[in-house]
């Protein structure tokens, strides 16, 4: 239901009314929509892993410490994330002919092709034969790189860097990037990025991303029975892994990697105690006080979205806002809202999770100064820290009796190692934790890789959050939606109150941010899987077991799995051929090149119209 600026308080109210029937309804039982349990007993059971193969050789350089160790750092993130075998090398030490036959691809990490001296034309000699050559990192314009300029399809270059404010992706090749979309790298008005070569392409080149100003970005050439791909622009950040693996995965005709397949969305300080009284920006659009609000207007859409995108929430219980550090912690005697919007959640079949006794992160006074942030305390002990969670997990508990609490989301994202600790004792039902991909310039936050510690604490960080999305966070949400086929968001029910969050906008504007974003993200893949916050734990617990040996064939590729339980998710890419059956799974196209496979077999195989390869034709 939409509202204008000229409805104040009977729409609301009306709603609200009828909102709070519905909650009663569902509260007391007559409406409960059917929650899948999970089957009793141990968890999936996982067949042996494979070795990995060894196929790609990262060269890095002492001449040039710093820059390759940033893309050495991003190369071995990307290629692990893959399950792609490496070894790393520095190019002084030489890259000669026989060691290069090992390998099926190579990824140079460094500006200054120099150091790689009378190995230049082997190296492009192996190229001819069927490799693959990587540069993941703009080459400096020099006389070395002039010189095999033309192997990599540069017909000529001013030395120039012009800046890049932006992007556009080419040729259908990224999940959710149509090549009339523009991703916004600066805000209006700020300055761009000052880190690509001005260069002029051969025709025979492919150009995959190029900037605002049509500078190309990202380009492959085939050269003889292999390929050279050019990475022109400083990818430099996590958030932008998913192109550097875009880039990687040309180097192929045909590649499969396993991905998460999953999208999860996340209300934190949910349930809560309401906030009392009015705020500035509800009463000007709406006339009523907050609580009014939640109850009539931002609840009510938060189950429209549930049912227009089948999405699914996952709730964070904060049992009070006090800033207690030292017991006794008090349990709160209100619970009306807690059962009020829990039940409707677990009935529609979300998932509660924990969050905190109160909103202060578990950091120990003494130990986590580092990490403190704003007005929040610090601890005095995590004997404190334990018994406040243990009186968090009694209270969800005694509401929730039949909710499995195994979910954890730090209070801002913050966490420290003995904060971890304490909760695992307080709380040895915890089995993920969801702080967030993405960290902080004053590295508070709990940032986290999607994995499993060798304790078995699954690692599910959320990549986006709030309404008003930034211009990162969407390019953040397209790397990860082409590189881990991953989607996570969360929101807390205050950001409609704070003007850094966008509070100004009206919620409004805000809830037509974030309906842009859903249907962006589920246009782009509109049969990720939507699932809970455990549901996420399940699925990335899935990618971390799963390995595979990828093997050529004359038709197209076989692919060998371990680690594998019974399911598990791959993209597959194919450059130029179309893929005529697939055996041992499922498959849907994403893109003109991208596909996604649900296997349900140890063993898959592909079939291409034509002579497909996997790796180099040696």
């Amino acid at each position: 239901m939409r509202y204008n600026s000229g409805i104040k308080i009977w729409m609301p109210v009306l709603v609200l009314v009828l909102c709070g029937m519905a909650v009663l309804l569902e509260r007391f039982g007559v409406v409960c929509a059917t929650v899948e349990k999970e089957p009793d007993g141990a968890g999936p059971v996982y067949s042996e892993a494979l070795p990995q193969d060894t196929v790609c050789l990262i060269l890095t350089s002492q001449e040039e410490p710093e820059t390759s160790a940033v893309y050495e750092k991003m190369m071995v993130a990307v290629l692990d994330g893959m399950k792609v075998g490496y070894d790393i090398r520095d190019a002084e030490a030489g890259v000669s002919a026989d060691l290069l036959e090992k390998y099926e691809t190579v990824i140079v990490t460094f500006q200054e092709w120099g150091c790689l001296g009378e190995n230049l034309p082997e190296l492009f000699s192996w190229v001819k034969k069927g490799g693959g050559l990587m540069a993941a990192v703009t080459p400096a314009w020099d006389s070395c790189f002039q010189a095999i300029a033309l192997k990599a399809g540069i017909i000529s270059c001013d030395g120039e860097y012009p800046e890049v404010r932006g992007f556009r992706m080419r040729g259908d090749c990224m999940i959710g990037a149509a090549p009339e979309r523009l991703f916004s790298y600066v805000e209006e008005g700020e300055e761009g990025l000052h880190t690509s070569l001005m260069v002029e392409l051969d025709e025979s080149c492919r150009v995959w991303m190029e900037s605002q100003e049509e500078v190309p970005l990202i380009w492959t050439r085939d050269y003889g029975a292999g390929t050279v791909a050019i990475v022109n622009e400083a990818l430099t950040e996590k958030y932008q892994r998913g192109f550097l693996a875009m880039t990687y995965s040309m180097l192929y005709d045909l590649f499969l990697y396993p991905v998460i397949d999953a999208s999860a969305f996340y209300l934190d300080d949910f349930p809560a105690p309401v906030p009392e009284g009015n705020a500035a920006y509800i009463e000007r659009d709406y006339g009523v006080d907050v609580a009014a609000f939640y109850a009539g207007v931002w609840w009510p859409k938060i189950l429209e979205w549930e049912s227009e995108y089948g999405i699914y929430h996952t709730g964070l219980i904060i049992e009070q806002y006090s800033d207690r550090v030292m017991g006794p912690f008090a349990k709160t005697e209100e619970t009306g809202s807690f059962l009020k919007y829990g039940n409707m959640l677990l009935n529609r079949g979300g998932e509660l999770g924990y969050h905190g006794y109160n909103h202060m992160p578990l950091c120990v006074k003494g130990k986590d100064e580092g990490r403190q942030f704003g007005a929040y305390a610090l601890w005095p002990s995590e004997k404190e820290m334990e018994n406040s969670l243990r009186e968090l997990q009694r209270f969800s508990e005694e509401l929730f009796p039949e909710a499995a609490f195994g979910v954890y989301v730090p209070p801002s994202n913050i966490l420290s190692e003995s904060g971890k600790e304490a909760l695992l004792r307080a709380c040895p039902g915890i089995g993920i934790i969801a702080g967030t991909y993405l960290r902080d310039a004053d590295g508070r936050v709990y940032e986290q890789e999607f994995g499993v510690d060798a304790d078995g604490i699954i690692h599910t960080p959320r990549i986006v959050s709030g309404c008003n999305i930034e211009a990162y966070q969407i390019i953040c949400a397209l790397s990860e939606l082409n590189f881990q086929y991953v989607q996570s968001h969360f929101m807390h029910p205050d950001d409609v109150l704070d003007e850094e969050r966008g509070a100004d906008l009206g919620w409004e504007a805000l809830s037509g941010k974030f309906e842009t974003y859903l249907d962006w993200i589920y246009g782009a893949a509109p049969t990720i899987r939507n699932v809970t916050g455990s549901g996420m734990g399940r699925a990335v617990e899935q990618y971390a077991q799963v390995s595979l040996k990828r093997e050529r064939t004359a038709e197209g590729c076989t692919v060998k799995l371990g680690g594998f339980s019974g399911e598990a998710s791959f993209l597959l890419r194919i450059r130029d051929k179309g893929v005529v059956r697939i055996e041992g799974g499922s498959l849907e196209q994403l893109t003109g090149q991208l596909y996604v496979i649900h296997a349900k077999e140890k063993e898959i195989r592909i079939n291409l119209d034509g002579k497909g390869a996997v790796g180099a034709d040696k």
